[in-house]
């Protein structure tokens, strides 16, 4: 079904929000990043959903490149969908 790319990339941003809050940034962007590498159609959803993970980055991880770069992907891809 339609909705079964989009439950699986709903949760792998859960996933990375869980590893983003025990402080595990590498695995954070790693589920963040498969999240959005799926169906482009979902893609306004996903960056909906991917706020809370993003939130968390920017606030405990922006002065890490590894945080930076996540985050201006999400900005790099807010800006064309």
């Amino acid at each position: 079904s339609e909705r079964s790319p989009m439950r699986m990339a709903e949760a792998r941003i859960t996933l990375g929000v869980v590893a983003a809050r025990q402080g595990d940034l590498d695995q954070a962007v790693n589920y963040g990043e498969w999240a959005l590498n799926g169906d482009r159609q979902s893609l306004p959803s996903l960056l909906m959903v991917s706020r809370e993970l993003a939130a968390i980055v920017n606030r405990d991880f922006a002065a890490e490149p590894t945080g930076r770069e996540y985050l201006g992907h999400l900005t790099a891809l807010s800006r064309t969908s």
